[in-house]
Formats: C-alpha cells, sequence, structure tokens
C-alpha cells in the first residue's frame, strides 16, 4: 500500500526593508578610494541590519555585497535617516531614502547615474 502525503507550504511574510543613501564627504586624502554613496537594504525586522549593499566610488564604479551565509552584511545596525543627518555622527554624512525599485535597478545593472554628493540645506 503506498500513502501520497500532500504538505502545503505558506509564503512567508514579506520582510519589511527600508532603503538608504548615505552620503560620505571625504575629508582626508587617506579616504580617495573608499565609497562616496554607499547604499543599503535595511532588514526592519532584524535591528536595521543591511542585508545588502551598494558601494558607489568618486568614478561611478559599483561594487554590490551580499553575505548569503548569514544574511547580514553590516556588523551593526544601520542608523534611520532622521540620526544621521541630525549631525551627531559628523557634519560629512546625509542621507536619504529610496524606493526598492531603485535599489534593484542599480544592483542588478551595476551602474548608478545619480549625485555623488550632497549639498545641505
Amino acid at each position: 500500500m503506498q500513502f501520497c502525503f500532500l504538505i502545503k507550504s505558506y509564503p512567508k511574510h514579506p520582510i519589511m526593508k527600508e532603503y538608504l543613501k548615505l552620503y560620505w564627504k571625504h575629508t582626508s586624502e587617506k579616504e580617495a578610494d573608499e565609497p562616496v554613496v554607499i547604499i543599503y537594504e535595511v532588514n526592519l525586522e532584524e535591528e536595521r541590519y543591511a542585508t545588502r549593499l551598494i558601494d558607489i566610488f568618486a568614478d561611478y564604479h559599483t561594487e554590490n555585497t551580499e553575505d548569503k551565509a548569514w544574511g547580514f552584511v553590516t556588523e551593526a545596525p544601520i542608523l534611520t535617516v532622521a540620526e544621521i543627518n541630525s549631525g551627531e555622527y559628523g557634519e560629512e554624512f546625509y542621507a536619504c531614502l529610496l524606493t526598492s525599485a531603485e535599489f534593484e535597478e542599480i544592483w542588478h545593472t551595476k551602474t548608478y547615474h545619480g549625485d555623488l554628493y550632497f549639498q545641505k540645506n
């Protein structure tokens, strides 16, 4: 006799995410090889750790980072836009939000045509 079982799997609920663009105005020559824009995919359900990030350099080349083993690419939670823009963490940083579609376009095409620098009002 043979039995057949139907195992129904339920999709996981969508993970709440935020997409944050961090502008970094370098203040020394030692930072010349560092990215000037960093775009984070932030998991809002896991203490604001980033699951993916895109580094954008002054020559507009990009580098994607994703850690499929651990699921996070940052060692600490990502600050909110308000926290970054408060000036408490330095005047060389400015942040804004972007959409998941904007993030995915940059991620998949590995091209960035946006601003590299910010002007604080």
